[in-house]
């Protein structure tokens, strides 16, 4: 140490320099990952031309403006609406149905539909005399229910529009984009047609007794068909589950002997279904899970979706009470409440139930059991369950959006 201008100042001995650990292993594997991460992005050059090379006709500056627009127009979805409520033009007959988090509504002169900000996206004319609207999927379906025509949508526009040969009497969309047709034909009661996302005829099933209701799962992996016919002056349903592209079923079940309602996935591989007498669960092999019969009791009414079935009975057409009960994805009683305000309408988003009523709406949490009530006008409205704490309530001009749980 030496002092310099008053402060003593410490030398330090210079820095060597440290040359890097070399590992003769290490050196290997780092050697082998290389060359894979170079085989894997080569591997996904490849594919990526095949796949262009395999579909020419479906790379069209038309096809990916109409991708690149649905794409944006589907992720459009706010935490909190920005609207109130949304007009649309008044018809004679309307469906109603959610669609990508927003509202589509079929009339027999116009289809519209709103986002879920409320911003109005379609906006198209046709000509039905009982259109129905199917949403639960890629595409929103408008089909003229007992007619021949049928149009599928995107996000914004028109994608395409059909016609089968015979009336359509019901359908089904998918997330995948795969879709079904109800319909009949010269030789059979019933028949099943499914489409694939491009719109291909993939399978046509042929039925002796009455499709009531065909249901497919997320992926498009499988469809199930709900067939009823009389035996014996009785109906009797059973259910058919296949893959597509299949020439034979995967399985069949006899359900019971009543007349079937509807079936949905609400799961890959598990179907519940809903009769006239009860509540049932299968898994794609067909074997049962679970099952819930009526006793006796009257369906007043009911709604089946993804998150499971609710039912509302009675022990009589003039009973003033109704016995709501809330199953889950696998068929199992989730929860049940009497209540007294006759119920008309049901529906659901996850666990939590709407019930429409003369005199107003009742919100069922089937998790812990709260309920709320809401006097309102009810008359000639439509209920649909936006989310677990908003529904729509849809009139012939307009649709409001009302919160009834915080």
């Amino acid at each position: 140490m030496k002092q310099r201008t008053g402060k003593w100042m410490i030398r330090r001995p210079a820095k060597e320099p440290v040359e890097g650990i070399q590992n003769a292993y290490y050196e290997r594997i780092s050697e082998r990952l290389g060359i894979l991460q170079v085989i894997v992005y080569l591997s996904l050059f490849a594919f990526v031309i095949l796949s262009f090379l395999g579909n020419t006709d479906l790379i069209t500056y038309q096809n990916f403006y109409h991708f690149f627009k649905d794409l944006n127009a589907s992720a459009e979805s706010v935490d909190v609406l920005n609207t109130d409520s949304v007009s649309y033009p008044t018809d004679t007959e309307q469906s109603f149905t959610l669609y990508r988090q927003g509202l589509a509504v079929a009339g027999n002169h116009s289809v519209t539909a709103f986002t879920a900000a409320g911003r109005q996206s379609i906006s198209e004319t046709v000509s039905y005399r009982h259109p129905v609207a199917v949403g639960t999927g890629k595409y929103l379906l408008v089909y003229e229910l007992g007619g021949k025509q049928y149009s599928l949508y995107n996000s914004y526009t028109r994608v395409y529009e059909g016609e089968t040969s015979y009336p359509i009497t019901g359908a089904a969309v998918s997330d995948s984009g795969m879709y079904a047709l109800i319909s009949s034909s010269q030789d059979y009661t019933s028949e099943v047609y499914l489409y694939n996302n491009s719109f291909v005829m993939l399978n046509r099933f042929a039925r002796s007794g009455y499709v009531t209701n065909v249901a497919i799962n997320e992926k498009g992996t499988l469809l199930a068909m709900l067939t009823s016919k009389t035996q014996n002056g009785f109906f009797a349903t059973e259910l058919a589950i296949c893959e597509p592209g299949a020439t034979s079923y995967k399985a069949t079940v006899d359900v019971d002997q009543s007349r079937g309602l509807a079936c949905v996935f609400t799961s890959g591989t598990t179907v519940s279904v809903l009769t006239g007498q009860g509540v049932y669960s299968f898994q794609q092999n067909g074997k049962a899970l679970n099952a819930f019969s009526f006793d006796g009791m009257i369906l007043s009414c009911a709604d089946a979706s993804r998150d499971g079935i609710t039912v509302s009975l009675r022990t009589s057409v003039m009973a003033a009470q109704d016995r709501v009960i809330l199953f889950d994805k696998q068929g199992r009683v989730l929860h049940e409440k009497t209540v007294t305000e006759g119920i008309t309408q049901i529906s659901r988003s996850g666990n939590t139930a709407y019930l429409l009523s003369s005199n107003g709406i009742r919100a069922l949490d089937g998790d812990n059991g709260r309920t709320s009530f809401s006097q309102m006008e009810t008359d000639q409205r439509v209920l649909l369950a936006a989310s677990e704490s908003e529904i729509l309530l849809c009139t012939s001009k307009k649709a409001s959006y009302i919160k009834l749980f915080d």
